[in-house]
């Protein structure tokens, strides 16, 4: 299954074992060590109505008063139950070792190549 399957589909392969939180955190952010963690946390944190969320769009940014290889990702998602719409702002650590191996994974899906894995 490539990169990008695994990270936006249902299946286990794309989720790994949590990662150690980035030392400075902001507060209200949710902190995470690679994109696929913002997926997996939509997964299991779902709607009050116990719908799964659906991404409606999302964006990339600098996080204001951090280091810059903390990225600030805001996710824009609706419910695919209720149509509840909300944000969820995740703090994401480009220096850490999970998130370097996902882009790169992701250019060789992206770009040709393959993976190396199976």
């Amino acid at each position: 299954m490539g990169f990008l399957s695994r990270l936006f589909g249902k299946g286990e392969g794309g989720v790994r074992e949590r990662s150690v939180a980035a030392p400075r955190e902001a507060p209200g952010l949710i902190p995470v060590a690679a994109v696929s963690e913002e997926y997996a946390w939509l997964r299991d944190n779902l709607c009050g109505c116990g719908g799964g969320w659906s991404l409606v769009n999302q964006s990339v940014s600098a996080s204001p008063g951090l280091p810059e290889h903390l990225k600030l990702d805001r996710l824009e998602v609706s419910c695919d139950d209720c149509g509840r719409e909300s944000v969820f702002l995740f703090q994401v650590d480009t220096h850490s070792p999970h998130y370097l191996e996902e882009q790169q994974e992701m250019m060789k899906e992206l770009f040709g190549g393959t993976s190396g894995r199976n």
